[in-house]
């Protein structure tokens, strides 16, 4: 089974049942809904067809709601043409309500003119077109076009290493939560994080609206300001995960620094048992190509490496002409990246220096070691909420672990999780019936074999006595030894 998991964006190429089933079909395990694009009433027919999508295949699937967050945008052209920016001629944003033309264009940002400084830089379209500014006036802001070419409809501004005045979550952000928490989704995706208070404001928000009975969505902060990485010690601590978003991190900070950050990001996510998703053109070749480049494919592969918990395809698959090939291309990197034997992909489990004094975190490390000791590549974890496998797949042990769940929602959230193979499987009213129950799910699934011995644990469980165990577990047999 693949450990690093894979998020397809759905969109255009990928929005109904059928097209969904295929994606998933191929490898996908998670799907994500940018809310950036679409209105609520097409977000919710996609949401609706996601989960009958794995319904229908019987397969868990991870809904992640991605923010659009406070991004700068340009607004309309003529005829809704692109428009040609010539290299060292003059070019005007401006916060006048304007069609725009090869001269000017209006900006969904009022704030522009007093953000900005005279010689500052500003990209457009994740920096394809590089302005640098001349002159500033309450309404315009007057630019030497540095790189040019041709700007299309709705395009992104980003002002490298500058501070804007304006929130992380903006008010159609609260909306899209609203609706989000509305369809019990399982991850939403903070855009423009700068610090930790952005998080904590959001993450008290989804307890607020949440409708589950164990667990809730989980935060998923987004890294792709320069803020956000002298802040991320912090941001780890108020967050539940962390999205490497190299688009707009590339354009914020440099691009040569991005496979830097990329790996401290993920590195200090694991060390704190928080999961990791790494995005942005991974396979981009393949939104107009049925393969990939030789260099795609290795930075999928180094992303594996890294430990990440998924890797994310954007446009590839949500408006790409290859969607269903870029997912299986993409398994296909993940499966000949994991070749390397397990000791090579296991990482040494070591005690903190400080006890963190959380149960989880002794229950988990007792399970790897007892694995370790029986000579078994298995783990069963009984959860309700998900925490319990959550923290097992952070150790990055190389262990298979397999959670058993009575709740529907854990096993999708969990689908995204790395090394983690979510089960459902029917309630217990004793520890002996749970136990059995388990095993049963598990044998039913091809996980294992009868007389295999696998290590057997669980979480806080709702009365029951199997609570906060360990136990080793021979499939067949009556009687586990604890």
């Amino acid at each position: 089974m693949r450990r690093a998991k894979i998020l397809a964006t759905l969109g255009p190429s990928s929005s109904t049942q059928e097209q969904i089933e295929a994606l998933i079909t191929a490898g996908a395990n998670a799907v994500r809904i940018n809310m950036s694009h679409g209105t609520s009433e097409e977000h919710t027919a996609t949401v609706k067809a996601a989960r009958a999508a794995a319904a229908n295949l019987n397969e868990p699937i991870s809904i992640l709601v991605d923010l659009s967050g406070p991004k700068i945008r340009t607004r309309s052209l003529e005829d809704k043409k692109p428009v040609l920016l010539e290299t060292d001629e003059i070019f005007t944003l401006t916060t006048r309500d304007i069609v725009g033309n090869e001269k000017e264009v209006s900006t969904t940002f009022k704030e522009l003119p007093e953000s900005v400084k005279i010689g500052g830089t500003i990209l457009l379209d994740d920096g394809s077109l590089e302005l640098r500014v001349e002159d500033i006036n309450d309404t315009d802001v007057i630019c030497r076009v540095v790189s040019g070419g041709l700007l299309y409809e709705s395009k992104g501004i980003n002002l490298p290493n500058t501070q804007l005045p304006i929130p992380s979550l903006t008010d159609k952000d609260r909306v899209d939560l609203d609706w989000a928490m509305e369809q019990d989704i399982d991850y939403v995706a903070l855009s423009f994080v700068r610090k930790a208070e952005d998080c904590r404001e959001v993450k008290e928000i989804i307890k607020q609206k949440n409708k589950r009975r164990f667990g809730r969505a989980l935060l998923v902060a987004k890294i792709e300001k320069a803020e956000a990485i002298e802040n991320l010690d912090e941001i780890i601590d108020a967050t539940d995960g962390l999205m490497v978003a190299r688009g707009d991190l590339g354009v914020e900070t440099s691009v040569e620094l991005v496979p830097v950050y990329q790996k401290r990001i993920i590195s200090s996510a694991i060390a704190n048992d928080k999961f990791v998703i790494t995005a942005t053109q991974m396979l981009q070749s393949m939104i107009d190509n049925p393969r990939p480049t030789r260099a795609e494919a290795s930075d999928v592969a180094n992303a594996v490496w890294d430990g990440t918990d998924a890797v994310m395809l954007s446009a590839e698959t949500a408006a790409g002409n290859y969607p269903v090939e870029s997912v299986r291309t993409m398994a296909k990197i993940i499966d000949c990246a994991e070749t390397l034997k397990a000791s090579q992909l296991r990482k040494p489990i070591k005690f903190s220096q400080e006890p963190t004094g959380r149960t989880s975190q002794a229950l988990c490390k007792a399970a790897a070691y007892c694995a370790k000791e029986m000579m078994t590549e298995k783990i069963a974890v009984f959860t309700e909420s998900g925490l319990m496998a959550r923290r097992l797949s952070a150790f990055r042990s190389g262990l298979q672990t397999y959670a058993l769940t009575s709740s529907i929602n854990a096993r999708n959230q969990l689908a995204m999780i790395w090394g983690v193979r979510p089960f459902h499987h029917d309630t217990s009213d004793s520890t002996e019936k749970m136990l059995k129950v388990g095993e049963k799910t598990l044998l039913e699934n091809g996980a294992v074999s009868d007389g295999e011995t696998i290590v057997m644990m669980a979480g806080r469980l709702s009365g029951l006595g199997l609570s906060s165990s360990v136990v080793v577990w021979t499939i067949g047999e009556d009687v586990p030894r604890r």
